[in-house]
């Protein structure tokens, strides 16, 4: 039994080592091809690491330029917020999509928000939700490091600045738990996509026939609120509504 678990484990490491190894040539094929302008070639290399089950922001942020550069602005702007949904801190790729959405041709003004959500978008957003789950792992060391020298400690001014310590780190914890709770729901609700096509008629009502409300362009942005067949409720960022067809969108 041990001698085909010992064979099992290493064909495993052999395995993901020749996938890791794969991944790296087809990055280093990538990169090499967009350095040389040729970045058809270049997505078909990246979209092959794709296809192989591994993906980082990174790579989407490669494949986003891949696309500016060929002036596909809704594939770029999709691949950046890809990027953004796996490393939200990622500036570059916020300042490249921030540049991908000014050529898109809706120019769509956000509704106000409150002072407090936006901050509190805003701290979401400084980590990945992997980068919450350690903050929060290190925030509870801290409480349990504050504790334990509180309860050891004889001396008044320590045990004084200890119990500060105490409340400042159980105020962390909750923060950290808040964050990171948060951060997993966005990263793992799959609700907004992205216009790829030339242009699309958002309708009234899931049907062909019914009252056109409003026409959407490649590179815009929607949040989609309820899927019936083949349609999609959707809502931009001004608050307009209304239902279009599921093959005209790609899910961020």
């Amino acid at each position: 039994m041990k001698r085909y678990l010992l064979a099992f484990s290493i064909s495993l490491l052999l395995s993901l080592a020749g996938q890791a190894q794969t991944s790296d040539e087809w990055m280093n094929r990538g990169n090499d091809a967009f350095k040389s302008s040729n970045f058809p070639a270049a997505i078909e290399a990246y979209n092959a690491i794709l296809e192989s089950g591994f993906e980082s922001a990174d790579l989407y942020y490669n494949i986003g330029n891949a696309y500016y550069r060929m002036e596909e602005y809704g594939q770029a702007v999709l691949n950046y917020e890809r990027a953004l949904r796996m490393r939200p801190n990622f500036r570059d790729a916020k300042q490249n999509l921030e540049l991908a959405q000014s050529k898109t041709e809706d120019q769509i003004a956000s509704l106000p928000e409150v002072f407090l959500v936006q901050w509190g978008r805003s701290l979401v957003g400084l980590l990945s939700p992997t980068g919450w789950r350690v903050a929060l792992l290190v925030a509870i060391a801290l409480l349990a490091l504050f504790i334990v020298v509180f309860l050891l400690s004889s001396d008044y001014g320590w045990r004084k600045g200890m119990l500060t310590g105490i409340v400042v780190a159980v105020v962390l914890v909750g923060l950290c738990i808040a964050c990171a709770a948060v951060s997993h729901t966005h990263y793992n609700r799959h609700n907004e996509a992205i216009v790829t096509v030339p242009m699309t008629v958002v309708k009234s009502s899931p049907e062909e026939g019914s009252v056109d409300k409003m026409v959407l362009h490649e590179g815009t942005k929607v949040v989609i609120e309820e899927t019936l067949g083949g349609w999609h409720k959707i809502h931009i960022a001004d608050g307009n509504s209304g239902w279009m067809e599921a093959h005209d969108i790609t899910i961020i």
